[in-house]
């Protein structure tokens, strides 16, 4: 099982996230022209024990608006959902989820604000 596909189911599930993105969460990048809000995210650290079935690997993800308050909102959600998360996430075991932290952005050439935020998911591979 593929925790960056249960990620995303996972994510499509909290109603604070959900309610604000709808299923704009794109694994790897955003769709050419998308609507906004949206997540993207991706994989930028790929670690695992050598001796035993777990890995932990550290994901980003990158909230897009046109708000900030609502880039900020939406990756508050997101840290909610995912620090200190135990349990199953779509049959694979998460052990703990950490917050690893976060930036803000603004692009300019975009106008679009960016917040950039990091977790390491610690789960077993079964």
């Amino acid at each position: 099982m593929a925790i960056e596909t249960k990620l995303r189911e996972f994510l499509l599930a909290i109603p604070e996230i959900q309610g604000v993105v709808g299923s704009r969460i794109y694994p790897g990048w955003l769709p050419e022209k998308p609507t906004y809000p949206a997540i993207a995210y991706l994989e930028i650290s790929g670690v695992a024990h050598h001796n035993i079935p777990v890995a932990y690997p550290r994901f980003q993800f990158s909230v897009f608006s046109t708000r900030y308050g609502e880039a900020k909102a939406v990756a508050e959600a997101l840290r909610d959902a995912l620090q200190r998360y135990k349990g199953s996430m779509g049959g694979v075991q998460v052990l703990q989820g950490v917050w690893e932290g976060s930036r803000d952005m603004y692009e300019s050439d975009t106008k679009l604000y960016h917040i950039a935020t990091d977790f390491k998911i610690i789960y077993r591979e079964e």
